[in-house]
């Protein structure tokens, strides 16, 4: 491909998130030493610990932590290579594989209405969708428009892959998402990101180097080739630092997670100015190499230069990370909500990340210790409630409204095409939903329910939590209609996605019954401009609909759905209009 293509990508890394140090040159800031010359770190790569650890390895290696990047091969690339044709937007992109290589030939960036084969060079992701990446001549990895749904084996354009409306542009989702900036540093281990400047001191492209790709032993164990030189018997070696991360306190145990399950910006002085190597070494505190942030405002305030170490900017309405009451909203920042958690105690207390999750346990799918499938590690801390489930959740004890984090860690996240459970762990106080677009818990099992009935179930809890409940004001529309039909109608594409996932949910078809579903969902897709939130109305529906069809296709089988489920019984014909007219609808992007 020419440089005059790569440069219609629009890929130059100052464009890119991660890519502070171009746009924000700090060049009075010294560099950091060197390190000795006769100690230099030789990556000790996972097949080395092997041989001593081989359970943690086998563990390790099920997970899906150890293929978050490789290298394109054929037991790597997952979607369909046999000559798949997908069509988008007028575009019909090919995927092929020759030999051991595999290409996709899709819309050319800088030249309308023509078409260039791209080889895939390497992919990201194995669990939930597969990007496919190619090699610039610059070095850089750039992400390609079309991306493969595993769970559904399907063709994905980007524009359906995350949450953003839908844009006339092909490559807008791609254009300037370079692996080397925005993928790196939580999706390997020892990355070294080696900007590359051309003689007028312009990004010029990359020569990236990782210890290993995925994440490995390293990132969580720290550097391994001291305590590999020991236990092979040499007699002279620095430090053995290798940190378990289960002996650490609690709050240096969780850094080892939030490094890449967290919102952080770079301190550039304590980065390597040169090589952008991530300096962060298991056990020391995170906040030493990074600012922690808490609104995309703040990022990019931190970003600039501009640390305000005592203000935490609200998030605004078109966040793409954080609700506005502080909560995440997308998946990568479970940090920041356990940090939120009373139950976290500032990281002084007993939880931690590793009392629910275990990187060598036999669950490689969520990594969810057994005990923390159920209630136990909740009541390890809270035993009172064993005794008293049902007269504290006031349901069931065997279904899902008794399990702790159904209300105290709802599905309130969204990512990958699919919905979350928060880990901010809180009561479900009905004043955080209100004006703050993160819908409530409990109104996402009872999605038949108003939050005005939310207002009066709370209200008769004893203390403080009843009389807060009591006191939130709501209006009539909120009084006297499904919080989640109002949200699906007036609230902004978060709201919506997270709702529409909720209608897949068994336990919500159970509490709130299902009959009602197609009549609204069918109504609300023809007028929906995201395509991931009709992928999730679409989803949830009775009978099949592809929500990611082409709009002539959608059209046509709507109608007949609609016509088999009829209208809506509530809110009336003209309440549905009036609320819709209403929606808070700005654009905004969650790009997880």
């Amino acid at each position: 491909m020419t440089g005059k293509v790569w440069a219609a990508v629009g890929v130059l890394t100052a464009l890119a998130a991660g890519a502070w140090w171009y746009t924000h040159p700090r060049p009075a800031l010294p560099d950091p030493p060197a390190p000795p010359a006769d100690t230099p770190h030789v990556a000790a790569v996972s097949t080395d610990c092997a041989d001593c650890h081989r359970r943690e390895y086998d563990t390790w290696f099920r997970t899906y932590h150890r293929t978050m990047t490789r290298d394109a091969a054929p037991d790597t690339v997952k979607g369909d290579f046999a000559g798949a044709a997908y069509e988008y937007a007028g575009v019909v992109t090919r995927a092929t594989r020759r030999g051991d290589e595999f290409y996709l030939e899709t819309a050319d960036p800088g030249r309308a209405a023509r078409t260039t084969e791209y080889r895939v060079d390497r992919v990201v992701g194995s669990h939930w969708i597969q990007e496919y990446l190619h090699r610039a001549p610059t070095g850089q990895y750039v992400r390609l428009p079309v991306l493969y749904h595993l769970g559904e084996r399907r063709w994905v354009h980007s524009h359906g892959g995350f949450l953003a409306p839908e844009s006339a542009d092909f490559w807008e989702h791609s254009r300037g998402a370079v692996w080397n900036a925005s993928c790196l540093y939580c999706h390997n281990t020892g990355p070294r990101k080696n900007p590359v400047r051309d003689a007028l001191g312009r990004p010029a492209g990359f020569r990236t180097e990782v210890a290993e790709l995925g994440i490995s032993c390293e990132a969580c164990h720290g550097p391994g080739d001291a305590h590999l030189r020991k236990q092979r018997g040499d007699t002279i070696h620095p430090a053995d630092d290798v940190v378990h991360p289960g002996r650490l306190p609690v709050a240096r145990r969780d850094e080892v997670c939030g490094r890449c399950h967290g919102a952080l910006v770079p301190k550039p002085e304590a980065w390597d100015r040169v090589t952008h190597r991530d300096p962060f070494v298991p056990g020391r505190p995170l906040e030493v190499f990074n600012h922690v942030f808490r609104s995309e405002g703040e990022q990019a305030a931190l970003a600039a230069g501009r640390p305000k170490a005592k203000e935490r900017p609200t998030p605004d309405p078109t966040d793409g990370r954080f609700w506005g009451d502080g909560t995440p909203l997308t998946t990568a920042l479970e940090f920041n909500g356990l940090q939120l958690s009373a139950c976290y105690e500032n990281g002084t207390g007993r939880l931690s990340c590793m009392t629910c999750h275990a990187m060598h346990g036999d669950e490689p799918n969520m990594l969810v210790r057994p005990a923390a499938r159920g209630n136990d590690a909740c009541l390890s801390c809270h035993p009172a409630y064993r005794e008293k489930l049902t007269e504290h959740t006031r349901h069931a004890a065997d279904g899902a409204g008794s399990l702790c984090y159904s209300c105290h860690m709802p599905h309130q996240v969204y990512s990958l095409m699919t919905t979350h459970r928060s880990h901010r762990i809180q009561t479900p106080e009905l004043a955080d939903s209100v004006g703050t677009g993160k819908p409530h818990a409990c109104n996402l099992c009872h999605l038949d329910k108003s939050l005005g009935w939310t207002k009066a179930e709370l209200a008769k809890w004893p203390g403080p939590a009843g009389k807060r409940a009591a006191a939130v004001k709501l209006d009539v529309d909120d009084e006297a209609n499904s919080a989640a039909v109002l949200a699906l109608l007036r609230g902004d594409a978060r709201t919506r996605a997270v709702v529409a996932g909720a209608f897949s949910h068994e336990a919500a078809k159970r509490a709130g019954g299902a009959d009602w579903h197609g009549a609204v969902l069918t109504r609300l897709l023809e007028e929906e401009r995201y395509p991931v939130v009709r992928y999730l109305m679409g989803r949830a529906l009775p009978d099949p609909f592809d929500a990611l069809a082409a709009p002539a296709v959608r059209r046509a089988r709507l109608l007949e759905l609609r016509g088999r489920y009829g209208p809506p019984v509530k809110p009336t014909a003209a309440d549905w209009a009036r609320l819709r007219a209403g929606r808070n609808d700005p654009d905004v992007t969650v790009n997880e």
